[in-house]
């Protein structure tokens, strides 16, 4: 399946501490944790992208403005793009409102 995701359709959920679902067209694809640098001292954290399909494993990501970028790079050059239903069009949608 070759289709482009950008950051942009990225949405993150927190689940509970330092960790977040990655959420992708409404599915979950993966998480993302933040743990802490103790090479680095002081108050110092990185980030665990890991997608749930990705037989490569999880990727560190020491910048959090970074995160979203590198998940959706990874999802597109990994080819885990979850499958999406086709749009609904407008009209079938308000018809079936209006009939129920």
């Amino acid at each position: 399946m070759s289709s482009t995701v950008t950051a942009h359709d990225l949405r993150f959920r927190r689940c509970f501490g330092d960790e977040c679902d990655i959420v992708l067209f409404g599915e979950t694809v993966g998480t993302v944790s933040r743990r802490p640098d103790f090479v680095a001292g002081g108050n110092s954290h990185f980030y665990v992208v890991h997608l749930h399909d990705d037989h490569r494993g999880p990727r560190q990501v020491d910048d959090r403005e970074q995160v979203k970028a590198v998940a959706a790079e990874m999802i597109a050059e990994r080819d885990l793009v979850p499958s999406t239903p086709p749009p609904v069009h407008p009209d079938f949608v308000e018809r079936r409102h209006r009939d129920a």
